[in-house]
């Protein structure tokens, strides 16, 4: 998709726009609150000479030498933040993806900026541009700076194009506010979703105008976000698993998934073998579409023969909440296996097909979870406990906070909570340790606990299934916990839930109407874009009993007319 030609242009948001899906259809960008454009890596590669003097190849070096990967909690050091939805992610190509299919699209971009503010500390300064960020700002204790470039999707490339024109910019111009800011406090942390290669050119710059030593930025190192984010990271290719001698019909599948696992990228680079479940990686980039064809028919065959498998899973490797990701597909089915080869060829993501999980269920009143518990990274240290997911389908909608001493409540036994933790502490440890650091200071794991059937039989896998090395959902149900420990004491437990607000449930209503459903009950609205996005909190004493409390609020706000749907007793 291409951006406008001009990058210090700005032109108002087109209630035109068109973008093209991958099937090659022109459909309307409606109801978003950005417009589609979307630099291009030439343009990006002009603005790079422009304002670094560097090629695109040269700012991941740059970047490690002047930015310092710093993890901090809310009001631990001023900060700035920077709200940006990521091409890490693919949030671009997610949203397309839904028009694409007649689904109602997320707005990520919109809904990163909003719900950012909730992560700023007192006094801190907050950069954003839509509707829903300024009614996040108006309710927060926060100083705020409002830019231009409402034509851009991710407000990196915005903030890129004003940076261009920073010379001839007025004083009160937005991005001398920033950087005014970091000179005054040169301690303060910049706060982004993840330093993607947009946020690496734009925060090297900032550095160099602001005249600091090095700018501390709390997010993950640039080799994180590009090379180990995404789930390939975990799984072989078709090709390496194919070559390994001693794999047969009569090998142990453990000891097969365990000498599988050390032909993972992860164990090439750091010795390591991280729990998961089979699978094998498939590339996409380069690739015709008869090689994307062979690789998925061939990782199929793979987890038939090699592990008696009936089902598999197809994801995108740099998928977001769990969208795009087609479960329960038949691995004997030529037909359906040829569909997801012609889906991968619609972009040059990779993808990986790993073994369709059976995951083990807990129910509490009116919702029945998946345990797929997650695990996180917060300010460079193993964060306390651990999340459990609300999930529609395969898609995130929220979490639960849990401890060793609740895990049980909901289903998950102390052994299995024990086990993932020490998942993420290896994953710590391989970035963090052997005398190098990679600058991990935020992220998280999910886990599956759950049967794949096979020659696993009966018994339950617990395995890594996707990794989330940046900014993630579970950082505001554990910011929310902290809000609501200060407030209630201790012991409480919280769960957050994604909603999707009508067109008129904007954040002063959704906020009075979250109040006035209460009943005793510690609870926030955190993020609302109308007619896309929102996110509530609810704290209680046990973890179950705020999941309920948060699944009767969305129903709640549903009889009032301010969400689309429910979660809680959906069919």
């Amino acid at each position: 998709m291409q951006a406008h030609t001009s990058p210090s242009a700005a032109p108002p948001v087109s209630t035109s726009a068109k973008v093209v899906t991958p099937d090659g259809r022109a459909v309307p960008w409606e109801g978003f609150c950005t417009g589609p454009a979307v630099l291009s890596r030439e343009e990006l590669q002009d603005i790079s000479h422009r304002l670094l003097g560097l090629g695109l190849s040269e700012v991941p070096a740059a970047a490690r030498e002047e930015l310092e990967p710093y993890g901090a909690l809310r009001c631990e050091v001023p900060a700035v933040v920077i709200g940006a939805a990521t091409s890490l992610k693919s949030c671009f190509e997610a949203d397309v993806a839904h028009l694409a299919q007649g689904t109602s699209p997320d707005d990520f971009a919109a809904y990163n900026e909003a719900r950012a503010v909730y992560l700023a500390g007192p006094g801190d300064l907050v950069v954003g541009r839509t509707e829903p960020w300024r009614q996040a700002v108006a309710q927060a204790d926060v100083d705020a700076v409002e830019v231009p470039g409402l034509e851009f999707y991710y407000l990196t490339h915005a903030l890129l194009t004003q940076a261009t024109a920073y010379e001839t910019a007025g004083p009160s111009a937005g991005l001398r506010r920033v950087v005014s800011r970091l000179r005054e406090a040169p301690h303060s942390v910049v706060r982004l979703f993840a330093l993607d290669l947009e946020a690496q050119i734009l925060l090297v710059w900032m550095r160099r105008t602001a005249g600091l030593a090095r700018l501390r930025v709390d997010a993950n190192g640039p080799e994180i976000g590009r090379r180990w984010n995404h789930k390939t990271t975990l799984y072989p290719t078709v090709g390496e698993a194919e070559g390994m001698s001693g794999a047969g019909p009569r090998t142990d599948p453990d000891e097969l998934l365990a000498a599988e696992s050390r032909l993972t990228p992860f164990h090439h680079e750091f010795g390591i073998a991280l729990p998961r479940v089979p699978g094998y990686s498939i590339s996409r980039s380069g690739a015709s579409p008869a090689e994307v064809a062979a690789r998925v028919a061939g990782a199929a065959r793979l987890l038939r023969e090699r592990y008696g498998l009936p089902l598999g899973c197809f994801k995108p490797a740099t998928g977001l909440t769990g969208s795009r990701i087609r479960t329960g597909v038949r691995l004997d089915d030529d037909e359906a296996l040829g569909a997801l080869a012609r889906q991968a060829m619609e972009t040059e993501e990779d993808y990986v097909l790993e073994a369709h999980t059976d995951y083990l269920r807990h129910a509490v009143r009116g919702y029945e979870f998946i345990l797929a518990p997650s695990t996180h990274v917060v300010a460079g240290r193993l964060a306390d406990g651990a999340t459990l997911q609300i999930t529609r389908g395969s898609v995130w909608e929220g979490s639960v906070y849990i401890d060793e001493s609740s895990c049980r409540n909901l289903g998950v036994t102390v052994e299995q909570f024990r086990f993932v933790r020490e998942g993420m502490r290896s994953l710590l440890a391989a970035f963090e340790g052997g005398g190098r650091s990679l600058g991990f200071v935020k992220g998280g794991v999910d886990f599956a606990i759950a049967r794949i059937g096979g020659r696993f039989g009966e018994r339950p896998v617990v395995g890594m299934q996707d990794l989330n090395l940046s900014s993630n959902g579970a950082e505001y149900v554990r910011a929310f916990l902290r809000e609501a420990r200060e407030v209630r004491g201790a012991g409480v437990h919280a769960a957050t839930k994604v909603i999707r607000p009508t067109g008129g449930t904007d954040l002063p209503r959704l906020k009075a109407a979250v109040a006035a459903a209460g009943a005793g009950e510690y609870s926030r609205a955190i993020t609302s874009v109308p007619s896309r996005w929102g996110l509530v909190a609810v704290a209680s004493r046990e973890p179950q009993e705020a999941a309920e409390a948060v699944l009767a609020l969305e129903e709640r706000l549903l009889a009032e007319g301010l969400v689309r749907s429910a979660l809680r007793h959906a069919g």
